[in-house]
């Protein structure tokens, strides 16, 4: 896939520090998708706009690839081009369902790269239809001020652009207006004349 190793010694996910910092508790009222299906989720999914985070930041092509692992785990693997030195990176993880015998909260995750254990549930798919886009959530503490929480929001597609159907911009619309601050977005170039496809 990638020729290197993120240069970043974090843990956690796609979703796990600097992105929108906030001194407010995280939101009670965010709802993750009730009849979620891990097994129609995995595969390959391009990221079309985030919050910035720390670790993506000046980086483009942003794919992330999920394959079943067991039944309720998956092995992750994100893949990116930073424009500060023209490398590819890549970043290996684990994710698991955060709450296996809770059947009302099957699109809740914990995703953790590097070796570190999957334990916090960080990676909460909001909605998805499997086959065109998924929208993904996060809020975590701070690693530097436990009084400080860290949002992430993702739109990604099953390919490298935004589906043009109009139900789906609507769908993805509805989502974003209830939990995201649209004008905070990042979005990473993934045109063919930048992006390598040999993921």
């Amino acid at each position: 896939m990638f020729a290197r190793l993120f240069a970043i010694v974090v843990i956690g996910c796609v979703a796990c520090v600097t992105g929108l910092l906030t001194d407010e508790a995280c939101p009670q009222d965010v709802t993750a998708m009730k009849d979620f299906s891990l097994n129609d989720f995995v595969g390959r999914w391009f990221e079309i706009k985030r919050y910035e985070q720390f670790y993506e930041k000046d980086l483009d092509c942003v794919v992330a690839e999920y394959q079943k692992t067991g039944d309720t785990s998956i092995s992750v693997k994100n893949g990116a081009f930073s424009l500060a030195n023209n490398t590819r990176v890549v970043g290996d993880g684990t994710g698991v369902i955060s709450f296996p015998d809770d059947a009302t909260r099957p699109a809740k995750l914990s995703v953790a790269f590097f070796g570190a254990k999957p334990e916090r549930s960080n990676y909460w798919v909001l909605d998805t239809d499997y086959t065109s886009f998924a929208v993904v959530w996060s809020c975590e503490p701070y690693f530097r001020d436990s009084s400080k929480n860290v949002l992430g929001f993702w739109i990604f597609s099953r390919n490298p652009t935004f589906p043009t159907d109009e139900a789906v911009a609507n769908r993805v619309d509805e989502v974003v207006k209830k939990y995201a601050d649209a004008s905070k977005f990042e979005i990473p170039n993934q045109s063919d004349e930048r992006c390598p496809r040999s993921y």
